[in-house]
């Protein structure tokens, strides 16, 4: 019994002394990480300017600023009369009709674009799906064609685009389905490759094809996945599709566009209010889609 005791206490001591060495190992790596992210960050301040710019060194002061030049000027006694009347909303918000309008060709076109981007996403996914593509060369290839779609700016692409087929729709809608593809593509491959493959595996056994190892294998588990990261694209392309019609795409950035070539800061603001309330109300319905898709609603 006390040789016994005597063991234990050593491993113990033991176990005691390694957990101290991976404790300082894990801290001191934890403080490594900190000191660089912080020191590449008080880079990227000082080449951006920020706190050192030629309009001043406030930048905090320069932000109030702008929010005083965007916001306009309310007059609470008149603040639901007619468009005639200054300080009322519908001065403010003078041209809604218009902007309603473009508000809906801006959601048609991030639509559209999505619908495109999350059909061409999971076939590309499929190919760049390490335990679904049909051959390394396949996988290797279509990783790299991503990388390449991902690089490209949607403001450039739409430049290009713009150029080619003119001003209009067609121009946002083939940029922003580009880069939704790319973007779903690396997402559905990853939720392809966390798959469990034991229902492929079973697929397999009794001669199901390609397509039947996917379908009945893999698609059951990673669906929801799908659909999150396609409704998350969807408010992300909605914001994208505003920012493309700066440049002749189509939608509410052409007046978002106007607004900024006169200076109208007040319109600007009130285009990014309609622009992030249309944001909001598409998450919600994109978070209750979800949450019926995974059951949430119906467990709750």
């Amino acid at each position: 019994m006390p040789q016994q005791e005597a063991i234990k206490a050593q491993v113990i001591r033991e176990f005691e002394a390694q957990r101290r060495v991976t404790l300082l190992r894990q801290r001191t790596q934890q403080v490594v990480v900190l000191i660089g992210f912080s020191a590449l960050v008080a880079v990227c301040f000082h080449v951006s300017g920020f706190f050192s710019g030629s309009q001043g060194s406030d930048p905090w002061g320069r932000i109030a600023n702008l929010l005083n030049i965007m916001i306009p000027d309310l007059k609470p006694e008149a603040l639901f009369e007619d468009r005639g009347t200054a300080g009322s909303l519908s001065s403010w918000f003078y041209d809604m009709p218009t902007w309603l309008s473009l508000l809906w060709e801006t959601v048609q076109i991030a639509i559209v674009a999505t619908m495109f981007g999350i059909f061409g996403g999971f076939w590309v996914s499929l190919l760049a799906s390490k335990n679904l593509s049909p051959s390394p060369v396949i996988y290797w290839l279509t990783r790299r064609t991503l990388e390449v779609i991902r690089t490209l700016p949607d403001l450039i692409v739409a430049l290009i685009l713009v150029a080619a087929f003119g001003v209009g729709p067609l121009p946002g809608v083939i940029a922003i389905a580009l880069g939704t593809m790319a973007s779903l593509g690396k997402l559905y491959s990853e939720a392809n490759e966390a798959a469990d493959m034991r229902p492929v595996e079973a697929v397999r056994a009794v001669g199901g094809s390609w397509w039947a190892q996917v379908r009945f294998g893999v698609l059951p588990q990673v669906l929801p996945h799908y659909a999150s990261y396609g409704l998350l694209r969807l408010e992300i392309n909605v914001g994208a599709a505003a920012a493309l019609g700066v440049v002749g795409a189509g939608g509410i950035g052409i007046e978002l566009s106007r607004a900024i070539t006169y200076t109208e800061f007040d319109t600007y603001f009130a285009l990014l209010i309609l622009i992030i309330g249309l944001i909001i109300l598409i998450d919600l319905v994109s978070e209750a889609i979800r949450h019926r898709l995974i059951g949430l609603e119906a467990s709750a």
